[in-house]
């Protein structure tokens, strides 16, 4: 069995409000964020490759950031990601399938380029949920009390809390499934599913559901990249 990870870095940062640099090359304490993803990967150190979609016009920047924060570029691939999250994806699955000889069990573990804050024990829970079950998504419980407005406007229902999670990544699954999966799928699915997990189990796939971290959070906003310079400045 063999390990991949592939890092999804299509995100413009509109919600963070930075015009000019996408959200994840805005630096955290003074390195960027995507370099901290990475970094994670690279340290945990049983992959044999990685590969970062990302957007084209921004491919050789993205490139000369490892280089210049000291991560080979024979380790990990930067290519164009897709018009949206699930084309990204396959275009990923391409990449691996046409760089590597795939073998059914190897694995693929896929991670949002903003969530820097990711661990080993995450990444190894990945790797043996996906071993074992084909497929599994990174999840939080749900501390809030929930409900569901179908306007907006007025409380429609009240939702059992211990049944509800928050989603994180990596999603990870046997990449030979990935990748005659997310193929299968017309243009109209690959734009309507918001992750890939999700896919799966509308296939009828058993996704294990792995424990996340509070540390693993998604930076979108000016508030979580203050959020992000916090944990950092707080970690031994």
């Amino acid at each position: 069995m063999n390990l991949y990870y592939m890092i999804l870095a299509g995100g413009i940062g509109s919600r963070m409000k930075s015009p000019e640099l996408p959200k994840q090359y805005i630096k955290v304490c003074n390195e960027p964020i995507i370099v901290r993803t990475v970094r994670n990967f690279e340290d945990f150190g049983t992959f044999r490759g990685g590969v970062i979609c990302c957007p084209v016009e921004w491919i050789e920047y993205t490139k000369a950031l490892l280089l210049e924060y000291g991560i080979a570029s024979s380790s990990v691939s930067v290519i164009p990601g897709g018009k949206n999250r699930n084309n990204s994806v396959k275009n990923g699955c391409r990449f691996l399938n046409k760089t590597f000889n795939i073998g059914e069990d190897d694995i693929v573990l896929t991670h949002d380029a903003v969530r820097p804050f990711i661990d080993a024990r995450i990444i190894k829970d990945n790797i043996n949920a996906a071993s074992e079950f084909g497929a599994a998504n990174t999840v939080m419980p749900v501390y809030d009390s929930i409900i569901r407005s179908s306007t907006g406007d007025f409380f429609n229902e009240h939702l059992k809390r211990s049944e509800l999670f928050r989603v994180q990544t990596p999603q990870s699954f046997r990449l030979s499934e990935l990748s005659n999966l997310i193929n299968s799928l017309s243009e109209t699915e690959l734009e309507n599913y918001t992750d890939v997990a999700s896919i799966f189990a509308d296939r009828g796939y058993r996704v294990k559901l792995v424990q996340g971290d509070d540390s693993n959070i998604k930076i979108t906003t000016p508030f979580d990249l203050a959020v992000a310079d916090t944990i950092v400045k707080n970690r031994p």
